[in-house]
């Protein structure tokens, strides 16, 4: 590909903050230009350089640090006072309502080694108005000026990807090295537009993406069992996942935080949320149901929850549900188990010999929760031909709550 020397000049060495999975897809974008690229490790506060190869020959984080690669390490006081673009991609793992003040802890570390010039990109979706309280934060720790001494772009990510769903600027017009730059780090780069108009268009989409989500999880909630069976077909190509709904819950609740109450938008907001909620607790109800009215019982039963989650994303909003759900399937049965598909799918394109399949029971009778479609298909076509002496229960954590035998 094509590098535009000139262009890049001045927004290189680049420097990736977060040992997140959108970091590492960026610094792979980045490779195919050849640009010096850093990623550091938010909590070792450490630097790695990825060089090309590195990133040729391991597709994921997690591959790269189970094979514990020699990596060029550098303190993060040089891997950040040398960047010229900084891209801001720290994992989240705590509780939304203490999200603030620790993204302002890691801004805190990264900006009191800022050098004069640089871009900063924030990956992470804020509610309205939070783009600004973070310049107005770097301006206050380092005496720079934004706009003027450094950039500041907002480029919220679709969970998982590089690919951001809007992009904001403090500049109303961007230069051409800077665009050049993100569209090399970043996959469908959409038009830079005013920050805050960026953050409002982006609570929009979130927004609708959950109320649409609530309507049909609402209407499905009311409906009885018989009633659920004769819109089987309607629903078969309209399929929501539990996956699905906790994608974007770190954003939902980023917004809400920043909603006043008494507006309307609070109502809405709030409403999504407990929607949300007595869905999660719907999901236990129709297990009881489903185990009651098979005639299995509690002590002859094993609940297998079986989820591909990629521990490395940015948002941990799927590792804490995925807590929440099991600790609540125990007033269901004793004997719960996960499964996370993806080292076991990632052992099969390797055809290594470590690969373990679906840890079922012999002489229990298994339940399986699947909270994806991947994960559905997985399970169902691993039990036919890996195991078809056992013939689970399969439910479908979607909106009507489907079951497959």
């Amino acid at each position: 590909m094509k590098l535009y020397s000139g262009l890049y000049k001045r927004l290189t060495p680049v420097t990736i903050f977060g040992l997140s999975t959108e970091g590492y897809k960026i610094a792979s974008s980045l490779s195919s230009y050849n640009l010096q690229t850093t990623i550091v490790d938010e909590n070792l506060n450490v630097g790695m350089q990825l060089k090309r190869d590195i990133l040729e020959r391991f597709d994921s984080v997690a591959a790269l640090l189970e094979d514990e690669a020699l990596l060029g390490l550098e303190p993060i006081e040089d891997a950040i006072s040398k960047a010229k673009c900084l891209f801001f991609t720290p994992k989240i793992r705590i509780r939304e309502m203490e999200a603030k003040s620790t993204i302002g802890l890691r801004l805190k570390t990264i900006v009191k080694n800022l050098s004069k010039g640089t871009i900063i990109v924030n990956t992470l979706p804020t509610s309205y108005g939070g783009n600004r309280e973070n310049v107005s934060l770097i301006e206050k720790l380092t005496g720079l000026e934004a706009g003027v001494s450094f950039d500041y772009i907002y480029a919220p990510l679709v969970p998982g990807t590089n690919k951001p769903l809007v992009l904001g600027s403090i500049k109303v017009n961007a230069d051409k090295a800077l665009i050049e730059c993100l569209k090399s780090a970043l996959t469908d780069v959409p038009e830079i537009l005013p920050i805050q108009l960026a953050e409002l268009i982006y609570s929009k989409h979130i927004i609708e993406k959950y109320n649409s989500i609530i309507t049909k999880l609402e209407f499905f909630e009311m409906l009885d069992k018989d009633s659920k069976l004769a819109l089987k077909d309607f629903t078969k190509n309209h399929e929501i996942y539990l996956e699905s709904m906790v994608d974007n819950l770190f954003d939902i609740k980023v917004i809400a935080d920043s909603l006043k109450t008494g507006e309307p938008m609070k109502y809405m907001v709030t409403g999504i949320l407990k929607s949300l909620d007595s869905y999660f607790k719907y999901v236990v109800n129709e297990v009881r149901s489903i185990i009651r009215d098979e005639g299995l019982k509690a002590s002859r039963t094993r609940i297998l929850v079986v989820w591909s989650i990629d521990p490395f994303e940015i948002r941990g909003d799927k590792m804490s549900t995925l807590s929440t759900l099991v600790e609540r399937l125990h007033d269901c049965v004793g004997d719960i188990a996960t499964f996370n598909a993806i080292p076991y799918l990632k052992a099969l394109r390797l055809e290594s010999g470590m690969k373990k399949g679906l840890p079922l029971s012999m002489d229990k009778e298994n339940v399986i929760l699947t909270c994806s479609e991947g994960d559905f298909e997985l399970v169902f076509k691993s039990t036919k031909i890996e195991r078809p002496e056992i013939r689970p229960i399969i439910i479908k954590a979607n909106l009507p709550i489907e079951v497959v035998k």
